[in-house]
């Protein structure tokens, strides 16, 4: 558990000035799936993006001199806030003082990612079982956010036989493909749809009950799409 936490903490501290440097809309994206939209989607948007400028005021999103990517933003700040509750928790060693609280505009984690990754060199190991599920969540945030990492990513497909349909949207309509690592270290696609059940012909396999298809099947299963 240890060699874990501290080996995800150092990933972070290494590539926190490549998500901080894709904050912003010029610098270079991982390659993002989409779908093609049809005529009533696009004149739906189209609408909204007059709308939008009709009642846009200098003090909106999207008229800033300098805009940034928001879910990424998003993301630093999250990551923050997570970075600075963990070096609180774990206390400072004898003698010196704990890292004071970041303040506005700042967008760097790595003192107290350090911080935390030094103390937990210091600390037994129940330290680092106790820290691994923040730790953890710290990883998986920065990861997903360069794509980096594959298990638990959104495929930007809409379901062709249970339409998208979730608790959350259960009239459909979300995406509820996502690729995942399974037990046998094989990357599938699994679908997380309500009561979604492909034809026999046109499913690879089942993981607890869901619809799933190994790579193997990709290509195939593209074709399924594509067809309905």
């Amino acid at each position: 558990m240890r060699h874990i936490v501290v080996q995800n903490l150092e990933w972070v501290i290494e590539y926190w000035p490549d998500l901080v440097e894709s904050r912003l809309p010029m610098t270079t994206k991982p390659l993002r799936q989409a779908r093609e939209i049809n005529g009533e989607e696009k004149e739906l948007l189209d609408a909204q993006a007059r709308m939008d400028r009709y009642f846009r005021t200098h003090l909106a999103w999207g008229e800033s001199p300098a805009p940034v990517d928001v879910d990424i933003l998003q993301t630093l700040l999250d990551v923050l806030v997570l970075a600075d509750d963990l070096a609180a928790e774990l206390g400072p060693p004898a003698m010196c003082p704990i890292l004071a609280p970041p303040g506005p505009g700042v967008l760097d984690a790595r003192p107290w990612l350090r911080y935390s990754l030094a103390r937990l060199h210091e600390l037994p190991d129940d330290w680092c079982e106790w820290a691994w599920p923040t730790v953890e969540r710290i990883y998986r945030r920065t990861a997903g956010a360069l794509a980096e990492i594959y298990h638990g990513q959104t495929v930007r497909v809409i379901c062709p036989w249970c339409k998208g349909r979730t608790a959350e949207q259960p009239t459909g309509g979300a995406h509820t493909w996502r690729v995942e690592v399974l037990p046998n270290n094989e990357i599938a696609i699994v679908c997380h749809g309500i009561n979604c059940s492909p034809p026999a012909d046109k499913v690879g396999t089942w993981l607890w009950g869901k619809p799933c298809w190994p790579i193997t099947t990709w290509q195939r299963l593209a074709h399924h799409a594509r067809a309905a």
